[in-house]
């Protein structure tokens, strides 16, 4: 099953992705960081109120103490600071102990004695941390033959570096940055464009609404070219399409099908409905119409579609009217629209013949390739013709029951209809 997103999609998709990566790369750096130790650290740190080290200190708070007739018995609490930037992982401290001591009541550490019998404390979990600005408290009831009060103690550890210290997470931090202010301006941009297609989508339906209001007078006038203008514009808005122009010449190629008949409106009745042969003075009145149409278009800000109206009986091989003009000089938008209005004429009943079938027209095409129509544009329309494309067009065009003239196709269905929303 082919899945199809659309640009917002495909962009929200890619920023998702960069910011997982990211994230990703947040995560992984600050694992690698945690593991990463620097080397080790050693420091004094006073228990009098004296500031021994800059990043360190220490209080020690005597909870409770027995005397006997032998021993005194003091229980205390140490509380260890860090000031520093740095946590510090793996620590023990060394307390230097009288001769003679013993420890008891021990709690959130573990006690050791060294060579020279001083006191060894190591945490209770061996990945105890003392964290950048925060701390750790122990204690313990210290028994001695004397009155003592601990004064210092020696403080060893590693310091681990700290998140953002490293080129590659600076770097993911200003990639943050930029993914932070892209997706900003991508919300915004794309809110601004949602409110600049409502609106562009509304200015379309009221251009659409009013062509197909004046084209409604010009199929008044003609009973068996009813609808030929919008069959016309759809034909050649699918060629335009077949040809790969941008989707706004696809919508202006469409403008110009429905309007290259303006000019119609100044054909009087009697001429455009004749079933006979037309005298040279009719003949002149009918093929006055791109002038007509031309003129009546000039006000017209829309590209193409003036030169659409008084260019689409132009032929190929400059034979046509109403200037003669030959080749590349025919405006492209007018060659489209001439093979689709060739291909309507041929295949819509007229007051004075029937309609071609398929095989006929194919052949009367091809025979005025190179010479009325654009070789080029004669393949695309063969192309619809045997897709079947120009019969969907005719059943969506065609008159309902109750006489309403709407298309049953979706806008999106409409070859560059609303700019392709």
């Amino acid at each position: 099953m082919n899945i199809r997103l659309d640009k917002t999609a495909n962009t929200f998709l890619i920023l998702f992705s960069v910011l997982a990566m990211l994230l990703t790369g947040v995560l992984v750096e600050r694992i690698v960081m945690r593991n990463n130790l620097s080397s080790i650290y050693r420091c004094r740190i006073g228990l009098n109120g004296s500031r021994l080290s800059d990043e360190f200190y220490a209080n020690v708070k005597k909870v409770s103490s027995v005397r006997t007739a032998n021993t005194y018995a003091t229980q205390y609490e140490f509380v260890i600071n860090n000031l520093g930037t740095n946590d510090l992982e793996n620590w023990n401290i060394f307390l230097a102990m009288p001769r003679g001591s013993s420890v008891t009541d021990v709690w959130n550490v573990e006690l050791a004695r060294d060579d020279r019998e001083d006191l060894v404390i190591t945490p209770v979990n061996y990945n105890m941390t003392i964290s950048a600005g925060g701390s750790v408290s122990f204690g313990f009831t210290i028994h001695t033959r004397r009155a003592y009060m601990p004064s210092a103690l020696m403080l060893r550890g590693f310091k681990t570096v700290p998140p953002g210290a490293t080129t590659a997470s600076r770097l993911i931090i200003v990639f943050l940055i930029i993914w932070g202010a892209v997706f900003v301006g991508f919300m915004v941009a794309r809110l601004n464009s949602r409110s600049y297609r409502e609106k562009q989508k509304t200015d379309i339906k009221i251009i659409l609404q009013s062509m197909n209001t004046f084209i409604s007078f010009i199929d008044a006038k003609d009973p068996y070219t009813r609808g030929h203008s919008r069959r016309v514009a759809m034909y050649a808005a699918e060629i335009a399409k077949r040809m790969h122009l941008p989707e706004n010449e696809i919508q202006n190629v469409y403008y110009a099908g429905l309007l290259h008949d303006a000019g119609k409106i100044s054909i009087p009745d009697t001429v455009l409905n004749k079933p006979g042969k037309l005298t040279d003075e009719e003949m002149a009145a009918i093929r006055n119409h791109t002038v007509a149409g031309g003129n009546m278009l000039k006000q017209l800000s829309i590209p193409g579609v003036r030169e659409t109206a008084l260019y689409h009986h132009e032929r190929y091989d400059g034979l046509g009217y109403p200037e003669g003009l030959r080749g590349d000089e025919i405006p492209l938008y007018a060659r489209i629209v001439g093979v689709a209005d060739s291909y309507d004429a041929m295949s819509s009943n007229r007051v004075y013949r029937r309609h071609l079938n398929k095989d006929e027209i194919i052949e009367e095409i091809q025979k005025g390739s190179g010479n009325q129509f654009d070789p080029t544009i004669v393949v695309y329309m063969v192309d619809m013709i045997n897709d079947g494309y120009v019969n969907v067009v005719k059943m969506e065009t065609a008159d309902s029951e109750d006489g309403s003239d709407r298309l049953h196709l979706r806008e999106e269905d409409i070859p560059g209809l609303y700019m392709g929303f």
